[in-house]
């Protein structure tokens, strides 16, 4: 099966916004609908499927999110129930397949059987976390999720009071607020894992908003500043997977159903807080203030718009509204 790409083409971003946030909205709804079923019912013969579904759940909504005023409000929040279920049940069966996967290689590596309860364990509550999977998929199947889409693109309009702004108007007032929010969370104490964790977070709402809004700039956002920042979010992403690992084992510790040794479940935490503080650390020396500014100032280049210090919107209200902002700039 050829993979959806994550861009989405445009060819004409002097074209009113309202064009190209239709067909964002079909192309992002419809990779959902692809992978539900496969990561409900072929999960086993390929995890990539569950992977890529919570992948398209996040990047659609991303869409519903940054083209919200353009969308029907009761559709754009049923949609946004619907992919929630779906991601939500899709993000714990791909935690722990990654952390399958991470502790295969690890007893490869060490030629070690001691993992094996352990590795019972995930497997066990891999198997469990495939139940509420597979509901979320036959709850949105039963209720329409399909029908829903086509219904919920239809609604896509220019609903201001000035005029439509085109997309490569709206694309970058849009993107700037997101930027501002991650460079001010990438100033906090970054000794700390959860502003790490933070950081992380906003970094994810920039990346897909990159991918989504890409049409918006020239060559150089896609093929220079995108692959710049993603890498950013690998590294981030390398130290959640240790902090997801220790969050889980400790939870193994306390849980009274947990048959396995919980002298190696102990060694195991040991090494994944000694490999966090390593990737952290690492991470550290890498975001140095130079390689910051330097990112910041090229995000300013490609919006045309400064990136300030702090930010104080949160994550729930940092992006402007298309029907006000963009429309009186």
């Amino acid at each position: 099966m050829v993979r959806p790409s994550k861009w989405i083409s445009c060819k004409k971003p002097e074209r009113p916004v309202s064009e190209f946030a239709r067909r964002a909205c079909e192309q992002r709804l419809r990779t959902v609908w692809q992978y539900a079923p496969l990561a409900a019912k072929d999960w086993q013969e390929d995890i990539e499927y569950v992977h890529q579904l919570r992948i398209a759940t996040r990047r659609a909504r991303a869409a519903l999110e940054i083209f919200g005023d353009l969308l029907s409000k009761s559709e754009r929040r049923w949609m946004q129930r619907r992919l929630r279920e779906l991601r939500r049940a899709a993000g714990e069966a791909r935690d722990l397949d990654v952390l399958g996967q991470r502790l295969a290689k690890l007893a490869e590596q060490q030629s070690d059987s001691s993992t094996s309860d352990i590795a019972e364990q995930i497997a066990a509550d891999r198997r469990a976390a495939q139940k509420p999977l597979v509901a979320a998929y036959k709850k949105a199947q039963r209720k329409g999720f399909k029908k829903r889409s086509r219904s919920l693109c239809k609604s896509v309009r220019w609903r201001g009071a000035l005029a439509e702004p085109t997309f490569a108007a709206a694309g970058r007032l849009l993107l700037s607020p997101l930027a501002d929010e991650f460079f001010a969370a990438a100033e906090a104490n970054l000794t700390d894992v959860e502003a790490l964790h933070q950081m992380r977070i906003c970094g994810k709402r920039v990346r897909y908003a990159m991918e989504l809004l890409a049409g918006a700039f020239d060559d150089s956002f896609r093929c220079e500043l995108y692959p710049t920042f993603a890498e950013v979010q690998e590294k981030l992403g390398t130290i959640n997977d240790h902090a997801t690992a220790i969050a889980r084992f400790r939870d193994w510790c306390e849980r009274v159903d947990y048959n396995g040794s919980r002298a190696e479940l102990a060694d195991l935490i040991t090494l994944e807080e000694q490999q966090l503080q390593v990737e952290c650390s690492k991470f550290r020396e890498w975001w140095t203030s130079e390689r910051a500014a330097d990112l910041a100032e090229r995000f300013a280049a490609a919006l045309g718009v400064a990136i300030p210090a702090a930010h104080s919107s949160t994550l729930e209200t940092a992006t402007p509204t298309l029907t006000s902002d963009v429309a009186q700039t």
